[in-house]
């Protein structure tokens, strides 16, 4: 499980981005605690996305553990709320 942080941001986006493609080395679903997250912008929104995008053309997917308002917030305004699979939880 990998912990998303605070501030989930434009200003942090190539730090969130580089520890992306670690996990996508390890070729299976990928699991982000989303407690911590104060804040969710559109840059991270989309690079969730993207990576949510690949993972399911691998059969595989983003699985959320914990609950942020805000992480949950900016998805819905942005629309990709259920394709990012966040109301589920």
């Amino acid at each position: 499980m990998h912990q998303l942080p605070e501030e989930l941001v434009i200003n942090n986006i190539n730090t969130f981005y580089q520890s992306i493609i670690e996990m996508l080395n390890d070729g299976r679903d990928i699991i982000f605690d989303i407690s911590k997250v104060s804040q969710a912008d559109t840059a991270s929104i989309q690079l969730l996305c993207v990576l949510q995008k690949h993972l399911l053309s691998t059969d595989h997917q983003i699985q959320w553990h914990g609950n942020s308002k805000a992480l949950l917030s900016s998805a819905k305004t942005l629309g990709v709320s259920e394709f990012l699979s966040l109301e589920q939880i």
